[in-house]
């Protein structure tokens, strides 16, 4: 039944692969990306109803579709308690089962949750700016703090009074100039560490700096 499937299956541009049982399924979803499993109930070990049950706790946007001689309505019950979203009774019409995987795919991928842009953030308990691809740049204390107020409002300009404060310089030209000597090391910094992604900090003529891409807040300092 399982080389019918894989073979039927590919006819109708239906990519398949099979295994023979529980342990065999999880070590392919590990290595593989999959959107929908095919499952008897009558395997090796564990049934189909706890394999069903187990992945639909840990991967409850991933299809699952029952497939088994059983064909009793108490079968069909408590494969779909178990979480299958259907329950087709061997013998299986191909052509019904590859329809049916069509509309199940369609569904999911309505429901699926779309994934978060990467963002810039802060590690304030490893004193580091993560990048969106997950470099990790170390700062040191004076760039961490003159980071965390810029990432805690991206976009919005942070005058260099409350800069100032945050490094506990006072707000004279020297403290002004100090903050952009550590700014332009810091920039060199990230430059290196990632040379695809600038800092996106940039200076407001007569008013402070703005963090001008999507961040998070900082991780907080705690284990």
């Amino acid at each position: 039944m399982r080389e019918f499937l894989i073979e039927g299956l590919a006819s109708f541009g239906i990519a398949t692969a099979g295994v023979a049982d529980g342990p065999a399924l999880r070590a392919h979803l590990e290595a593989h990306q999959a959107d929908i499993v095919i499952l008897d109930i009558g395997l090796p070990g564990e049934d189909g109803y706890a394999i069903a049950a187990d992945l639909r706790q840990v991967r409850p946007h991933l299809g699952i579709i029952m497939l088994t001689a059983r064909d009793q309505t108490d079968d069909r019950v408590q494969g779909l308690d178990a979480g299958a979203d259907l329950y087709f009774s061997k013998p299986v019409d191909l052509r019904e089962l590859a329809s049916a995987i069509g509309s199940l795919q369609r569904r999911l991928a309505l429901s699926r949750p779309e994934p978060s842009p990467a963002r810039w953030r802060l590690d304030g308990l490893r004193s580091s700016l993560v990048t969106p691809s997950g470099v990790a740049v170390a700062l040191t204390d004076n760039e961490l703090r003159f980071l965390t107020p810029l990432l805690d409002q991206p976009g919005e300009v942070v005058d260099r009074e409350a800069l100032s404060q945050a490094l506990e310089h006072i707000h004279d030209i020297y403290a002004m100039r100090r903050m952009e000597t550590m700014l332009s090391r810091l920039r060199a910094k990230v430059q290196k560490a990632s040379p695809g992604e600038p800092l996106p900090v940039r200076a407001r003529h007569g008013r402070g700096y703005a963090f001008l891409s999507e961040a998070e807040g900082p991780v907080p300092d705690q284990a």
